[in-house]
């Protein structure tokens, strides 16, 4: 025992988190074996497979984004025989209008409608536009989906089946990501597919889902009503996430379908440190709790300062048996979600080292940038409003 005390704090320090860590990876590795949530594991006899409730499907967009007309187009194809969808910018100058004329123009049998609509309802302006977007909505079961979104033929058909149920408000969905070309563009993907998605996969199993993700969920009009629709969101951030909680604190069952659509990845490096920074404000905001313990996800620059310098007394074993296993993550993943990039598990450590750095500096500070404008985040995630710097005359560099 008094060997025990004599070790030193760091090294202790070090071994609870690797401890911690690793306790995490392997319930991933488990969750993510045994999971049903992706599109391989379809169940083909599920008695509800022929309800097909007629689907708006809203699609608000900002900008001609990469890949925009393939995402956009992947609804235009799905194989569903009642579906509107409504595409809805909040600029006639938007980039994204010629991809949505171009795609009415190639579906004339389907029911696509373009919305071009400036008001505001709120500072979240994706929120304002789908108040916008939302009065032609046609039918009762309205499907929400991100511009970047990819999905299969079948993937109404599959998203819809839980409506058959009357308790059921909403269904949302897990992601995955495809990344563009570029270093950063894949570190965003590994981001999604080997931190988010692990986490999210342990989350889900272990109690019923109570919120909604944002690259596609569906909800009962009734349900977004009891709410108050869309305008209840309007001051949000977390728009997703919230309208899954208020449905479900309204007495709806949230759930969440085996379908897993893509989510396209296109970042620089800058761009990819301010987007997810804000996802990590984001989440600080509407889960604090969760959010400072999810550093056991992501310890790796932290186990290194605390455990190498013990090589006597097995740290640096310590420490490979923690990346061993993250690196078993990756392939366990690669291979259930079926990713479409190869495996990368030599990044997997500077990514683990950017995931730390996003989360140690989302404490300093509640500021993000979205859209080429500032917020802060206030109680309970709402978005408030920031002047933009001035820029500089002679650089043209914000002050």
């Amino acid at each position: 025992m008094s060997e025990v005390l004599l070790l030193p704090p760091g090294y202790l320090l070090g071994l609870g988190l690797a401890a911690a860590s690793a306790a995490f990876l392997i319930l991933a590795l488990w969750r993510a074996a045994t999971s049903r949530f992706d599109s391989i594991l379809t169940q083909p006899h599920d008695p509800a497979a022929a309800f097909r409730p007629p689907v708006t499907v809203l699609k608000p967009l900002c900008g001609k984004e990469p890949r925009l007309y393939e995402c956009l187009r992947s609804f235009c194809e799905q194989d569903y025989p009642d579906m509107q969808i409504v595409f809805g910018v909040g600029d006639s100058g938007d980039g994204a209008i010629a991809v949505v004329e171009q795609l009415i123009a190639e579906f004339p049998g389907r029911d696509l409608t373009l919305v071009i609509n400036g008001g505001t309802h709120g500072s979240n302006l994706k929120v304002g536009n789908l108040i916008n977007m939302a009065r032609l909505a046609k039918h009762d079961i309205i499907v929400v989906s991100d511009s970047d979104t990819l999905v299969a033929r079948d993937c109404l058909a599959q998203i819809v089946t839980p409506f058959a149920e009357a308790a059921t408000g909403a269904v949302t969905c897990l992601y995955k990501a495809a990344p563009a070309a570029g270093l950063a563009s894949k570190l965003g993907a590994l981001f999604i597919n080997d931190w988010f998605l692990s986490s999210a996969v342990v989350d889900a199993r272990m109690r019923d889902v109570a919120y909604c993700f944002g690259p596609l969920s569906a909800v009962r009009r009734g349900a977004l009503d009891a709410i108050g629709g869309f305008a209840a969101l309007g001051s949000q951030l977390a728009d997703d996430f919230m309208m899954g909680r208020l449905i479900a604190a309204a007495g709806y069952k949230v759930r969440l379908s085996h379908v897993v659509p893509s989510t396209v990845v296109a970042e620089n490096f800058r761009s990819l440190f301010w987007h997810e920074l804000r996802w990590a404000r984001t989440v600080k905001a509407v889960k604090p709790g969760e959010h400072f313990l999810s550093a056991v996800m992501e310890p790796l620059p932290l186990l290194a300062a605390l455990l190498l310098p013990y090589p006597q007394l097995g740290g640096w074993a310590i420490l490979g048996a923690v990346i061993m296993l993250r690196v078993a993550l990756h392939y366990l993943l690669h291979a259930r979600f079926r990713f479409d990039y190869p495996a990368c598990p030599w990044l997997l450590p500077f990514r683990e080292c950017l995931c730390f750095a996003v989360w140690a500096a989302s404490f300093f500070g509640s500021n993000i940038r979205w859209r080429h404008r500032r917020f802060a985040i206030g109680s309970g995630g709402e978005l408030i409003p920031l002047p933009m710097p001035v820029p500089s005359a002679a650089t043209g560099v914000g002050l």
